[in-house]
This record gives structure tokens, C-alpha cells and sequence, in this order.
């Protein structure tokens, strides 16, 4: 089994399904702040901020990492405690390899925002090799959080099976394949890698 790549593509189709539907929402943020913006004749700190973070949205989204990174932390000097853009910048670093300054930005959204369901779960995928006992609290919670979180119970079930806890990880594994069907085929490609 390769649990690294493995949480890698399960955190960022998860990431992804989740980024979509926030990228509309920041993007209608976006567009209500600039006809705010456009009828008060200038923009407020916090307009500037929705628009920077609708901006690295769509800058990740294209692949332009340093530019989202850029807008992501324009909105940080305005706002150091933006978890939005803390966890936002925190995906773009993970997407480049910098799973270091990741970390750290996921759990300094996670200090502001606890129950932070995108935050745990990256966090759980970059600490599920070095640290599997807290991967494992990090994606029960998430699953607390979302009890229909297939991509959870899947990357839980690996992190079981390693900690020896193999008759919970195998159930959790197909509480996920119950949950995603097509999550049966990534079973036996990691079978098989590993």
C-alpha cells in the first residue's frame, strides 16, 4: 500500500468536489462585493479581501499557484486570522510538495475555526505517515463532522490497518465502498502498490 499517494489523491478529490462548490460561493461574494463596490464608489477592507480571495481561488483552480498564493496572502496581511485563506494557502502549498508550511497553515485555521472539515482532512493526509495515531483522530472527526464521507473512511481504514487495527480499518474501508462504489477500484491498486 502507498499511503502517501494514496492521501494525496484522495485529499485533493475531496479538496476538489468541495473546492468547486466554494469557488461558486466565493465567486458570488465576489460578484455582490463589486456592485457593492461600484455603488459606494470605492471598496472596504473587507470587499478587498473577498475579491483577493475569490481571485487565488480561481488563480488555483487555473493552476497559477503563485498567483493564488499572492491573493491568498494579500488577504492574510488584511486579515491574519482569515482561516479561509489560511487553509486556502495551506492547499496550494500541499499541491506544491511544501508540506511543511501547509501544516502549519492548516492548524493555524484549525486554531481559529476547530471544526474546519477541509482542514482536518488535508491535515490528516499530510500526518497520516509520520503521525497515523492523530491522522486517525483527525479523520474521525471528520467523519463526526460528515458521517457520509467516503474519502474519510477509506483514508481511516489505511491508517487503521497500519496502526494493526485490521478488522476496523477492513470495516471502515467498506463502510467507504458502501458510501462511493468507485472507491472499489483504488482497493486493489493499492493492494497491489504497497
Amino acid at each position: 500500500m502507498n499511503m502517501r499517494r494514496s492521501g494525496q489523491s484522495d485529499r485533493r478529490r475531496f479538496a476538489g468536489r468541495r473546492l468547486s462548490s466554494r469557488a461558486l460561493g466565493v465567486a458570488t461574494v465576489g460578484a455582490v462585493a463589486a456592485l457593492l463596490l461600484s455603488a459606494c464608489g470605492g471598496p472596504s477592507a473587507s470587499q478587498t479581501e473577498a475579491q483577493n480571495l475569490t481571485a487565488g481561488v480561481a488563480a488555483q483552480k487555473a493552476g497559477d499557484y503563485k498567483t493564488a498564493t499572492t491573493d491568498y496572502n494579500k488577504v492574510l496581511a488584511a486579515d491574519p486570522k482569515n482561516y479561509r485563506a489560511l487553509y486556502d494557502l495551506g492547499d496550494v502549498e500541499q499541491f506544491q510538495h511544501l508540506n511543511s508550511a501547509a501544516e502549519a497553515n492548516y492548524r493555524a485555521a484549525l486554531a481559529l475555526y476547530p471544526n474546519f472539515e477541509l482542514a482536518m482532512y488535508n491535515l490528516a493526509t499530510l500526518v497520516s505517515s509520520s503521525s497515523p495515531t492523530e491522522a486517525e483522530i483527525l479523520y474521525q472527526q471528520v467523519i463526526k463532522l460528515d458521517p457520509k464521507n467516503a474519502d474519510a473512511y477509506f483514508n481511516l481504514g489505511y491508517v487503521l490497518n497500519g496502526l494493526g487495527q485490521k478488522t476496523q480499518g477492513q470495516a471502515d474501508i467498506a463502510k467507504a465502498i458502501a458510501l462511493d462504489p468507485s472507491l472499489k477500484s483504488r482497493v486493489a491498486s493499492t493492494a497491489t502498490s504497497g
